[in-house]
């Protein structure tokens, strides 16, 4: 019998989420809002205007770091689509390390040694936005072996 790892919301969050951002009641986990966040994001044929709730989700998720850091690498192993990466690379991704890059570049580099996918996305993050010059290095050399087959190139989007 296998159990899957939950990585639980916390409380208030999960009240912020179902007021303000009008997700559904059952959203109390990352794994089940990075699921209807791929869910709502399959292709681009949305109002790129109007943000839909999932979206307003995860701008929530931006004061809890490792929060927003798990909804992230539990997204792209689950993304079906190099649309969904995109998305995820100069959204949520980004937003994580310009925000709160120093206290997560440890497990961004580590994932991206570990992790084609993780590579392959970091691809999408404009560096020019990272004020940091050191954290800005540390993203370069993270990504660097997949540059040639990223994002912006067309390259099929590597396996999980």
């Amino acid at each position: 019998m296998t159990t899957s790892h939950t990585t639980p919301l916390p409380p208030d969050l999960v009240t912020r989420l179902c007021e303000a951002a009008g997700a559904p009641e059952d959203v109390h986990s990352v794994e089940a809002l990075a699921d209807l966040w791929l869910a709502e994001h399959l292709s681009d044929d949305g109002d790129p205007e109007e943000a839909s709730w999932s979206d307003l989700c995860v701008f929530e998720l931006d004061a809890h770091p490792e929060v927003l850091l798990a909804f992230c690498l539990r997204a792209l192993r689950k993304a079906s689509n190099a649309w969904q990466v995109g998305l995820l690379a100069a959204g949520p991704l980004e937003e994580l390390i310009c925000t709160h890059g120093a206290d997560v570049i440890d497990r961004i580099e580590d994932q991206a040694r570990r992790s084609a996918r993780v590579r392959h996305a970091l691809t999408g993050i404009w560096s020019q936005n990272i004020e940091d010059e050191n954290l800005r290095a540390r993203i370069e050399a993270a990504r660097s072996e997949a540059m040639e087959a990223g994002l912006d190139t067309g390259a099929p989007l590597p396996p999980a």
